[in-house]
């Protein structure tokens, strides 16, 4: 008998569904606003929503599920999680966006930077936002020589 055709699946299928169900999930409970009514006094004001701080927790989860099956997030998921304390980044609610450009004058429009403040806890997240992206070492050009003068 002829062997099949091997499965052309992902492998570890089931933990790549974890995570993006932890994602979906603590994506959702950062949007919650909080509905119940409660004192507000200037404790509460500084102290986030508790469905936020369980978001937090559902962010831990993503990243120990990673690490334990050595698998990588998409960076698309990436750019949506703070790296220093693990909250869901959504804009408007738990992060400040913004468009810089550190060029003298801003002359250079290949210098944007798409700025991603986290509300949280301050951390910067800086993506080039009209540059190219720059290809592998080894599939890049060599650099022309500079002819030695003497």
């Amino acid at each position: 008998m002829a062997k099949g055709k091997p499965n052309e699946s992902v492998p570890n299928r089931h933990l790549y569904s974890r995570m993006s169900y932890l994602h979906q999930a603590a994506t959702y409970l950062a949007s919650q606003d909080s509905t119940t009514e409660r004192k507000t006094t200037t404790e509460d004001k500084l102290a986030p929503p508790p469905s936020h701080n369980l978001a937090r927790h559902l962010v831990a989860g993503i990243r120990t599920v990673g690490r334990k099956a050595l698998i990588r997030p998409s960076p698309r998921m990436k750019q949506t999680l703070c790296k220093h304390c693990d909250s869901v980044l959504i804009e408007g609610k738990t992060c400040i966006t913004s468009v810089e450009n550190a060029s003298k004058g801003g002359k250079k429009p290949w210098a944007d930077m798409l700025v991603v403040r986290c509300i949280t806890c301050d951390n910067v997240k800086r993506y080039p936002v009209n540059a190219p992206k720059q290809k592998r070492k080894g599939l890049r050009e060599p650099a022309p020589a500079k002819a030695a003068e003497g």
